[in-house]
């Protein structure tokens, strides 16, 4: 499962030339069936894509995006086994979602926790949290994470982190989180997090 963090963590847009005078992406995605991947070793394929299923063949996968004002143009091209299954709603993946507002901060989700028999559900696993006005998070942005979890008696409950110190990419330590007493709902998970927040401002006016 990818976290919150890494749905809108990392990820560069494309650049239009400085030319550009109406930017706009054109995508395309072509699939090669039947490649052979040729082995020279005694090694079996093994890569990081838990689709692929490590054989000699695999569907070639090529993403072209090109800008039609400026011609700039991207093309990646690679062994996608996923690609070849058609397209998957962005509600397995979080991101293109619009956020939620709640106490005064926007809720950016995650992944649904899905496919977990009893546990399942189609509440996001985790959100990313900034405050209002940010249209992409950024690191910069993040003011905390609320997760889903489980507690002892199996009820959905959510932990929440707030006051960021970035660490390394796509990590963060907090400040301050609510392990000790998990909140029962998001929103709930979000007004902590905002209090949190207020102490913080209010102690640096001071």
């Amino acid at each position: 499962m990818t976290s919150a963090l890494e749905t809108y963590l990392g990820w560069e847009e494309p650049q239009h030339l400085a030319s550009c005078t109406r930017p706009s992406w054109s995508v395309d995605v072509r699939t090669d069936p039947g490649e052979f991947r040729e082995r020279h070793g005694g090694d079996a394929h093994a890569c990081p894509n838990d689709t692929c299923d490590h054989g000699d063949r695999y569907e070639r996968t090529t993403v072209r995006i090109v800008c039609r004002s400026c011609q700039a143009a991207l093309v990646i091209r690679g062994e996608d086994a996923s690609t070849s299954k058609g397209m998957t709603a962005n509600t397995t993946y979080g991101y293109g979602h619009p956020p939620r507002t709640v106490a005064g901060l926007l809720l950016w989700p995650g992944e649904p926790w899905l496919n977990c028999g009893r546990l399942g559900s189609d509440e996001p696993y985790d959100y990313v949290v900034t405050r209002k006005g940010v249209t992409r998070p950024t690191e910069a942005d993040i003011v905390g994470v609320i997760t889903q979890g489980r507690s002892k008696r199996r009820a959905v409950i959510w932990q929440a982190g707030a006051l960021p110190a970035p660490a390394t990419y796509g990590r963060f330590n907090w400040g301050a989180t609510n392990e000790d007493k998990p909140a029962r709902t998001v929103a709930a998970a979000a007004k902590w997090m905002a209090a949190r927040l207020a102490e913080q401002q209010a102690g640096g006016d001071q």
